[in-house]
């Protein structure tokens, strides 16, 4: 059976009340600590806060407390200078005696921001990644990137909070607190949205009755820089599209949307400066609410000083058409405007529709301005759920995606496809993906027996027969049975139940190196690794293994983008095509095939290279519709698997037979011939030698692993990141520490002598670090050392200039090498002149020296 994205539970299920709230409340004086966190690990870059409002609206001139720049707003695609938000802020409102409360948290009035955190250290955003799992960032991570923030309603102080200055009205808290948890993932299906969860809970001993919880947005599209931008965006919410996978289907989307009301083309041109240009889509989709039968509301109006401008659509209710406070059809400024505008039983048309007359459906009159309304402004809109009663101590839960599509504007489909001058397909997708990793389709999370809604797909479906049942003289019914290519169950909905579960690359593999130069007196570096968990670790998506491959990475500064892939090797399998009658074309429909596997299927002598394009097809008789299916088949990747070439990616022990157990402890104990001295399978174990390298620098090596990806459903392979500087390895091709003690080699000093004017920082020496003008980056390199040894440094009357203690693991990585910076033990920079050290360890001592040249 296959599942339109192969899915795994990861979370158990949540009660749509959940208690246990705990009272995060203020002693006086004790200020909160208001900050930022960016997700940068995708196509989004968004600023999230602890204050309940996500971008930097409200934060001129932030900057990313991890990496001291510029927190942009939502940059996407990040990077190139084109915003996408302004601002969100949640909004709560509730009825409390016979007043009308609302926190929220910036949005409608002015200077109002009533969420707040605790003081630091606990206010502060926790950070959480599942990038690495010996980190302890791992433990409960649901992303590559989560960050955690926690803030109440209940400071009520003016100084903090501001207050309605349409009013005079003081900020009255609800008592509540808020768990607001967010989630990216850079992987290429998954690089394209946010997951922001929101656990809203009642920390008061009393109910709060009639609860609405909105969601505002101020998107403000444009150019970084454009005083205009912002000011003629649109609006709408899109229900469904036609499905891109299954024909005859609909993908429900639900999607409050908003653009650049053109793209902002060239004005002499008309063409576009690609994503340079703000010719994306963003929306926020809605994944979870706290019950699936209240309501549901979408809102949009046109934000002005000028109260006449400020507008937005309405519907006559009983009470005729509510005015807010100070005249305004558009933004609601007090909290009982907040509230109405959550409240009311509405749902606004798309902003584009403005100048159709609704009045007949029960709307107001398009504004005297409709047509230019209609073609953009500065647009707000909110999202708003309810009503819901919250007891003491329960939750409210609210899940929300912001997406991303790009090419929702582009100039070579202008005018040439109608309907296409807009175009949804790359947030459908998207917003397919956002909504099949929070609740995995063909999953039971919760264990009752449902997956989720599924589509029966049957591909070239052809009648097979007809039978004729007569039921009686007059009754007569006829059973058609129907013959398919292939069949399967599809879904595309998951059951309900949250599993914030994403596909992820296999497990990296456990890698070694053994540096050591050879009779030629050239570096060499063996890469050696196991790749036991790669190679057998289910992915938790898909709860298949999907290995497919390794990737040896080099790099001589570490950083990322500088890695160049060296070798690779992967699986040999084969992607097949089949014809899809339903979509006209040729599609991929199975997981790639084995060469094994197409021998067992098609005969010993089958070789699917003779078959490559739908011009050289395979004929297989098909005995169900008896007509012939026609195939072709691709390499899946490049099918680089020789275990013999040496000159490549092999095995240590090519003809070691699979193994007899996959439980290690197992294996050492009965099938001691499988394992290696140090315990691991003889059949995982790899290597590669990197050759002809420079024996004083530094090289980062990583070895990546990859899975096979889901072409059928433009999932492109997964790949661990070569730069995770937790995982590649800094390596040095010079003789390592068994080879030093082997050979009982003297300790070498580089460059000996040193030269203030040696240029070491040039990237072809790669002594020093390039680009880099302090002092404390000059460096001084000894190397033939053994893993633990003291270092000192004397002048040349004997004066103790400075001592290194030098300690690593045997033959570790580096563990023959040290650097010094040529800085006293008092902090000051050593003069011309000679220099004398000593090197002491459980070997003996070794006396050396070297110059120094100003």
């Amino acid at each position: 059976m296959a599942v339109i994205c192969l899915l795994a539970a990861a979370a158990g299920a949540r009660s749509l009340y959940e208690s246990e709230v705990q009272s995060h409340l203020y002693d006086i004086g004790d200020p909160p600590y208001a900050t930022v966190a960016v997700h940068n690990v995708g196509k989004i870059a968004m600023t999230v806060s602890n204050i309940g409002t996500l971008g930097s609206g409200g934060w001129d001139g932030v900057l990313d407390p991890l990496t001291g720049l510029p927190a942009p707003s939502m940059s996407y695609p990040q990077g190139f200078g084109v915003d996408y938000l302004f601002e969100a802020a949640l909004w709560v409102g509730a009825i409390v005696g016979r007043d009308t409360l609302v926190s929220s948290s910036s949005g409608g009035g002015w200077g109002v921001h009533e969420f707040w955190p605790l003081p630091y250290p606990e206010g502060d955003i926790k950070y959480r990644s599942n990038t690495n799992p010996n980190s302890p960032d791992y433990d409960s991570s649901i992303s590559q990137q989560d960050f955690i923030a926690v803030y109440t309603d209940t400071i009520d102080d003016v100084n903090i909070t501001g207050y309605d200055y349409l009013t005079g009205r003081l900020h009255r808290p609800l008592k509540i607190e808020v768990t607001q948890s967010s989630y990216a993932w850079g992987y290429d299906y998954a690089e394209d949205f946010i997951i922001v969860d929101y656990r809203i809970g009642n920390i008061e001993l009393r109910d709060l009755h009639d609860v609405y919880i909105g969601l505002y947005v101020d998107n403000d599209i444009g150019r970084e820089g454009n005083s205009y931008y912002g000011y003629d965006d649109i609006c709408g919410f899109k229900d469904i599209l036609k499905s891109q996978y299954i024909a005859g289907l609909y993908d429900t989307l639900n999607i409050a949307w908003a653009a650049d009301n053109d793209g902002d083309p060239n004005p002499f041109t008309g063409s576009y400066t690609g994503v340079f240009s703000p010719t994306s889509v963003i929306a926020t989709k809605v994944l979870r609410t706290p019950t699936d039968h209240n309501g549901f509301n979408f809102n949009w109006w046109i934000s002005s000083w000028n109260e006449e401008d400020d507008w937005g659509p309405r519907k006559y209710h009983d009470d005729g058409i509510r005015i807010f406070y100070d005249g305004r059809l558009g933004t609601p400024g007090t909290d009982e405007d907040k509230y109405y505008m959550m409240a009311v039983d509405e749902f606004d048309y798309n902003q584009e529709e403005t100048y159709i007359d609704r009045s007949t459906e029960g709307w107001m009159p398009p504004p005297a301005n409709a047509m230019q309304v209609s073609n953009g402004g500065e647009i707000r809109y909110l999202l708003s759920f309810g009503p819901y009663d919250l007891g003491p101590g329960e939750i409210l839960p609210l899940t929300v995606a912001f997406v991303g599509g790009q090419l929702f504007y582009d100039d070579t489909k202008m005018g040439t496809q109608p309907g296409k001058w807009r175009d949804f397909g790359d947030i459908q997708l998207n917003t397919l993906w956002a909504t099949w990793v929070y609740d995995n389709p063909g999953v039971d999370t919760d264990g009752d027996g449902y997956k989720g809604r599924y589509s029966i797909f049957c591909m070239n479906p052809k009648i097979a027969r007809i039978d004729t049942i007569l039921n009686s003289p007059t009754d007569t019914t006829f059973d058609t049975v129907m013959s398919c290519t292939w069949s399967d169950t599809l879904y595309y909905q998951g059951d309900g139940i949250p599993d914030l579960n994403g596909a992820s690359p296999p497990a990296r593999p456990v890698v070694e190196t053994f540096p050591y130069i050879n009779e030629y007196n050239q570096g060499e570096i063996e890469v050696r690794w196991n790749g036991f968990r790669s190679e057998t670790t289910p992915d938790q998506f898909s709860q298949r293994v999907d290995f497919e491959g390794y990737r040896v990475y080099m790099s001589r500064s570490g950083r990322p983008g500088d890695f160049t892939l060296i070798t690779s090797y992967d699986m040999e399998n084969f992607d097949r095509y089949e014809y899809n009658v339903n979509l006209r074309g040729w599609e991929i429909r199975q997981l790639p095939y084995s060469l094994r596997k197409l021998k067992d299927m098609y005969g010993e002598d089958f070789d699917p290279e003779e078959y490559y394009d739908k011009e050289h097809l395979y004929p297989v008789y098909n005995t169900s519709t008896g007509e012939f299916d026609m195939y072709f088949f691709t390499r899946h990747d490049w099918n680089q698997s020789d275990y013999y070439d040496t000159l490549g990616i092999h095995k240590v022990y090519p003809d070691q037979p699979y193994p007899s157990t996959l439980n290690l402890d197992t294996a050492n104990m009965f099938y001691p011939d499988e394992v290696t001295e140090d315990g691991q399978f003889k059949y995982f174990e790899y290597r590669y030698i990197l050759k002809n390298l420079i024996p004083s620098v530094p090289y980062y090596i990583a070895v990546t692993a990859f899975d096979h990806g889901l072409p059928g459903k433009n999932l492109p392979p997964l790949e661990n990141e070569p730069s995770d500087s937790t995982e590649y390895v800094r390596e040095f091709a010079q003789n390592s520490n068994s080879v030093v003690k082997e050979k009982n080699l003297s300790v070498i000093v580089y460059p000996n002598p040193y030269r203030i004017d040696g240029n070491y920082r040039q990237y072809y020496e790669g002594w020093e670090e390039p680009d880099q003008t302090a002092e404390r980056t000059r460096a001084l390199h000894f190397t033939n050392l053994p893993a633990r040894c003291t270092i000192r440094i004397f002048s040349i009357d004997g004066d103790l200039i400075d001592t290194i203690e030098h300690d690593f693991p045997e033959d570790s990585p580096g563990s023959m090498h040290e650097t010094w910076d040529m800085i006293s033990r008092n902090e000051m920079a050593i003069t011309s002149g000679i220099y004398y050290f000593s090197v002491e360890s459980d070997q003996g001592s070794q006396l050396g020296k070297f110059v120094v040249i100003y």
